[in-house]
């Protein structure tokens, strides 16, 4: 749902528009969440791809710190 059609929605069932208003705002910040973490996503998938790549080459130990790092800030971005 766009915001356009969210607002419309509440407007059609008699939503006064500081609640209008509070629920633009909610989804803005929903918005902005969900683009930082597709960031950190592609940098995981990203990192994933290295580490794969260090593998399939035979690496013996291939470097997994950044992987890890990512994984945990994507966590806590739940």
């Amino acid at each position: 749902m766009t915001k356009d059609e969210m607002t419309t929605l509440l407007r059609s069932v008699c939503c006064d528009e500081d609640t209008i208003a509070a629920m633009g705002n909610a989804y803005e910040m929903g918005f902005e969440q969900g683009a930082n973490v597709a960031e950190v996503m592609k940098k995981l998938v990203e990192e994933a791809e290295s580490v794969c790549n260090a593998l399939d080459a035979g690496e013996e130990d291939p470097k997994t710190a950044k992987f890890w790092a990512l994984f945990a800030q994507l966590r806590a971005m739940q």
